[in-house]
């Protein structure tokens, strides 16, 4: 069998392109085209939004299709996670047909401002009547982000109320809520989410908006994905003000945030569309890829490298990742037992952990001098993550996956210690598919029972990096980072555990 980091690299990769969205987005829209009995060269204008990590691939696929169809591109806008390059584009000319833009993430800043604004000035220029194609990925809600006009009155700008937007991000971030949660709290303050990009589209007369996602969120919801663009809100202003309460969002807002939302004074939440409103009758509605696809591409290239049994998880993988990382750490030992001499098995799983960066944070706190932890109140607005201060100095760095993986490999390190050698036959990837696993320059990690060894040999002490928030710096000593670079597609997370 090949070596195992080279075997799970391998496997990461066909999870990566199993999920590609060039090929998918160009076979979406050209079946829609057709379904649709739409004439090759329409008398209309036609429009391209395409807004998220997969945003310059799903472009280029729409781009491509359009080519074949003989559909003329009239204008549009890409906004992406990175500055796209010709590989992005799959060598066709998108930029010289759209307005090209990369915003900030996971927190969003000025860039996304920009870019939203950029969005904007698309639609003021928009011809009636025209054919819409927008593309949403994952990353568009922080990529395109920027303050409904409420929010901005409030404060008295549009660059002011982008603060109050990172920082309610963030505080969503810390607090460790699941993405349908966080993005049903953001959704109901962007000047794009909740469907708000759909009723624009149609109050500047678009007569059909056909919408193609890559999801990024378990069970696909189309509300969820990007915070629904063009998708009706589906919480009423009750269930929304419990979503709030049931995570006690009150005092963790700022009052401008909490005025707006309609937590304090008479308010009420901000006004979203409903699913009677006209315009989603404009809107059709086509997923082109998802996690399952990644899932099942892994699986079916593990199948071809001869591995004897493989058991993928019914059940999306969510909850906290560290808790997460030592379950497929005991699994995996109880599989190994059970392996007949010389066969290998492969545990594969996907969807996305949390990590509870607030817990994370006191624990940081905790972990380094009291009066040097302490935050300063004024940075408390600021759009970026507050770092205190640990004992090493260090900034908080890591991801979901690096934080199962660590888990993981101190796990089969304990099972060592008790002399079980069933531990050294195991092998774990962790790995986001857009290659960038929290704000790090790693997609994941792919881990084994010696990688807390290896790190405390460079003076890390995994165990406090796994509850500091640092596991970066433990995974990256024993040169375990699984680093791909942006892969153009964003569809959750894989693991997969190999026994041999």
């Amino acid at each position: 069998m090949t070596n195992p980091r080279a075997l799970l690299t391998a496997l990461h990769d066909a999870a990566v392109q199993g999920a590609a969205p060039f090929a998918r987005t160009r076979e979406a829209v050209h079946r829609w085209w057709q379904e649709q009995s739409l004439p090759p060269a329409p008398d209309v204008p036609v429009y391209v939004v395409a807004l998220g990590k997969a945003a310059p691939a799903m472009s280029a696929g729409a781009v491509a299709a359009l080519t074949e169809l003989r559909v003329a591109v009239t204008d549009g806008i890409v906004v992406g996670a990175h500055v796209p390059t010709p590989r992005d584009w799959h060598d066709l000319p998108v930029a010289d047909l759209l307005r090209v833009y990369v915003g900030d993430h996971p927190v969003p800043g000025p860039n996304s401002l920009l870019a939203a604004e950029a969005l904007e000035d698309l639609l003021q220029d928009m011809e009636p009547n025209a054919l819409v194609v927008v593309l949403l990925s994952g990353g568009t809600t922080a990529l395109c982000a920027a303050p409904i006009a409420a929010l901005s009155q409030a404060v008295g700008s549009a660059d002011a109320a982008q603060a109050l937007v990172a920082n309610l991000a963030q505080t969503l971030l810390e607090s460790g809520l699941a993405i349908h949660e966080m993005n049903a709290i953001r959704r109901r303050v962007l000047r794009f989410g909740a469907g708000r990009l759909a009723t624009a589209l149609a109050a500047r007369g678009a007569q059909q908006i056909a919408t193609f996602a890559v999801s990024d969120v378990i069970g696909d919801d189309p509300s969820v994905i990007g915070s629904g663009p063009c998708t009706p809100d589906p919480l009423d202003d009750a269930t929304f003000l419990a979503l709030l309460d049931v995570h006690d969002m009150r005092p963790r807002l700022q009052r401008a945030m909490s005025q707006v939302l309609g937590l304090t004074g008479a308010g009420t939440p901000p006004s979203v569309a409903h699913a009677d409103h006209p315009a989603f009758a404009r809107v059709h509605y086509t997923l082109v890829a998802r996690n399952a696809d990644a899932v099942n591409a892994l699986a079916a290239a593990a199948e071809r490298e001869g591995i004897h049994e493989i058991h993928i998880d019914d059940v999306p993988l969510e909850g906290d990742a560290a808790a997460l990382g030592d379950l497929f750490a005991r699994r995996a030992l109880a599989l190994s037992r059970a392996l007949p001499a010389g066969h290998s098995a492969l545990l594969v799983s996907g969807g996305e952990p949390v990590v509870h960066l607030r817990d994370t944070i006191e624990r940081a706190m905790q972990a380094g001098d009291d009066d040097d932890a302490r935050l300063d109140e004024t940075a408390a607005a600021a759009p970026l993550l507050i770092q205190p201060p640990s004992a090493a100095d260090e900034p908080l760095r890591g991801g979901r996956m690096q934080v199962l993986a660590l888990s993981a490999s101190l796990a089969l390190e304990a099972a060592t210690a008790r002399g079980d050698r069933n531990a050294w036959r195991i092998t774990v990837l962790a790995a986001g598919t857009d290659g960038r696993d929290g704000p790090t320059d790693a997609a994941g990690a792919i881990v084994d029972a010696a990688v807390p060894a290896l790190a405390r040999r460079s003076a890390r002490a995994p165990e406090e990096d796994l509850v500091t928030g640092r596991t970066w710096y433990s995974l990256d000593a024993a040169d375990a980072l699984l680093k791909t670079g942006p892969t153009g597609t964003n569809v959750m997370d894989v693991v997969a555990v190999l026994v041999r």
